[in-house]
């Protein structure tokens, strides 16, 4: 008796030093003002974060440094560039093309480029940075990285403090990625996917059993049921809210349309995983969303795509116009450095390989776009509804997929304008725009943009991963990250 009340005591005594302890680390941790996402509109763009990852897609190659020199020219001698690189020679080749840029100065007198080590190869390096990273920050400028480590392999914590004075990361995993959450200064936007992708296994689950995510919850769901399902996801939303932006708006896009088709049970259930589920347009919200300014009024404008237009513009072109287009573009796919098998290839060796011409491809692509139209519709009407003021830009989609067996080792191009890099400040809006090699398109993208008052910069798009065997495929905003207050740089001897 006397021993067990001897052992019970000493773990009482245990539990309670431990929670001392707890206490004392909690309490000696530096008190930081709330933190919310970095505005993706509003402030001049300060930092732009890349990532040197193997841009392969079905055997083809893309020099990514080339987009990287479309942006050193292009944006504001001020701007400095974070360069993510693996440890490989592909990486050392990759800064060896770049050692004449990376000398050029900042006004501070630091290198403009500041090159990044990461512990894995280039062959697994995530190329897109967006997903990668939500930037957090505060009133005192504060800089937080929620690092999700998005990769092939297990990505190392990536030590943004070892170049920018007092950056602090945090780890943990926010489904569908930076993508799929944009933010302005006053409301963050945030797709279906990620909140229906949460994993609620701990949550929800019992004795091994129950739903991996929300999504998979939802199939289960009776027309009755939908309002205790619909708390679930919103109790699941407000955590995301608190701790991405608990100081702005918190914008579901199209919450509404999807609780309302389940009720309705009309909503169909045919993905196995929470990706393009179809309770938001596309995979991402900025494959289909891009966000302006405000108005005098106060009201923002939004860029919605539009496959739609995109269907009539290639309409109103001869068969023959369009073969020009599908012959023109293996030789801006060339000049834009892909390789096959790490090789240079030319115009000729694509147009042999990728057959557009035989394929009429832009034919299938008015095909799909006419398909998709009224879907990409209802989010530019849903949007309108909750307030802003709608611009739409083209999009035409991909109609070259893998479905038909034949076509497995083709790949298509999603002509995509609304994935774009976006600066509002003082006088200056400014919008950094892909453009294709497909004049048409790109005339009709820029004289949309141009209409809300903004600047268009065109940047070389077929190599920002347009090459796809899906509607779309990622672009200019999903290979970038960008930070738009000044930072202090970390003293070059200590990098």
């Amino acid at each position: 008796m006397r021993e067990e009340f001897t052992l019970q005591a000493i773990k009482r005594a245990a539990l309670r030093i431990t929670a001392a302890i707890a206490v004392l680390a909690i309490t000696s941790l530096p008190a930081v003002a709330a933190m919310n996402l970095v505005s993706n509109v509003e402030g001049k763009i300060r930092v732009v974060i890349l990532h040197f990852g193997s841009g392969e897609y079905l055997g083809f190659w893309y020099d990514q440094t080339v987009l990287y020199r479309e942006l050193l020219s292009k944006m504001d001698k001020d701007v400095a560039f974070i360069i993510l690189t693996g440890k490989d020679e592909t990486a050392l080749k990759a800064r060896d093309s770049l050692k004449a840029l990376a000398e050029e100065k900042l006004p501070d007198g630091t290198n403009r480029i500041k090159f990044l080590d990461v512990g894995v190869k280039t062959s697994q390096f995530y190329p897109w940075a967006r997903d990668t990273y939500l930037l957090l920050s505060n009133a005192q400028n504060d800089l937080v990285i929620l690092d999700s480590g998005f990769n092939e392999e297990p990505f190392p914590l990536t030590n943004f403090g070892t170049v920018i004075e007092g950056a602090v990361s945090w780890t943990g995993s926010f489904n569908r990625g930076g993508g799929n959450i944009r933010t302005t200064d006053e409301e963050i936007l945030v797709g279906m996917d990620t909140l229906l992708g949460i994993r609620t296994q701990m949550r929800w689950g019992y004795f091994n059993r129950g739903y991996d995510t929300l999504y998979a919850m939802a199939k289960d769901v009776k027309p009755q049921d939908v309002p205790a399902f619909r708390e679930k996801f919103e109790a699941h939303a407000r955590f995301v809210h608190q701790i991405l932006g608990p100081d702005k708006k918190l914008v579901i896009l199209e919450e509404d349309r999807f609780f309302a088709l389940l009720e309705q049970g009309k909503f169909l259930f045919t993905k196995t995983r929470a990706r393009d589920t179809g309770a938001q347009a596309a995979y991402h919200t900025d494959v289909y969303v891009g966000l302006g300014a405000k108005d005098k009024s106060g009201k923002r404008t939004l860029f919605v795509a539009d496959t739609g237009l995109a269907a009539r513009i290639v309409g109103d072109m001869s068969p023959e116009a369009r073969r020009a287009v599908e012959r023109a573009l293996p030789q801006v796919l060339a000049e834009e450095g892909f390789m096959a098998a790490g090789i240079p290839v030319t115009e000729a060796q694509i147009s042999e390989r990728l057959e557009w011409g035989k394929h009429r491809l832009l034919d299938l692509g008015k095909e799909r776009a006419e398909t998709l139209a009224k879907r990409f519709d209802a989010a530019a009407d849903y949007l309108a509804g909750l307030g802003y003021t709608i611009v739409r830009v083209p999009f035409l989609p991909n109609g070259l997929t893998d479905d038909p067996e034949e076509n497995d080792v083709h790949v298509g191009v999603a002509f995509n304008y609304s994935n774009v890099l976006v600066e509002v400040y003082g006088e200056t809006k400014k919008v950094y725009v892909p453009v294709f090699g497909f004049k048409q398109l790109d005339e009709a993208a820029a004289a949309a943009y141009a209409s809300a008052g903004f600047q268009v910069v065109p940047i070389k798009g077929l190599l920002t991963n347009s090459l796809t065997q899906h509607d779309a495929n990622a672009g200019l905003n999903c290979l970038t990250s960008e930070i738009r207050f000044p930072v202090h740089w970390v003293a070059p001897k200590t990098q």
